[in-house]
């Protein structure tokens, strides 16, 4: 996970929460991966099922992999359709 550092620093800031703290069990709570310049993050529990985080740069992009495709959330965040994450 030391790839996606910055990353999680900023997720965990959108989402309010410790993400580092969830990736630093014995089962990982969260997946993550690459798509183009981001990071896309899913957490691995029953409630968030299908929710995806996508992050580049300061911005994040939540969405349901159901209702809108990865490419669509990739190009929210070059529109600035995208939140920010703020401390």
């Amino acid at each position: 996970m030391r790839e996606f550092v910055d990353e999680v620093a900023v997720l965990s800031r959108w989402l309010g929460r410790d993400v580092a703290a969830d990736l630093g069990g014995v089962v990982p709570l969260w997946n993550a991966f690459r798509f183009r310049d981001a990071a896309v993050f899913d957490a691995d529990l029953s409630e968030c099922a299908g929710r995806r985080y996508l992050v580049r740069g300061e911005s994040v992009r939540e969405f349901v992999l159901s209702q809108t495709t990865i490419d669509e959330a990739y190009s929210d965040l070059h529109r600035g359709d995208a939140l920010p994450a703020v401390a």
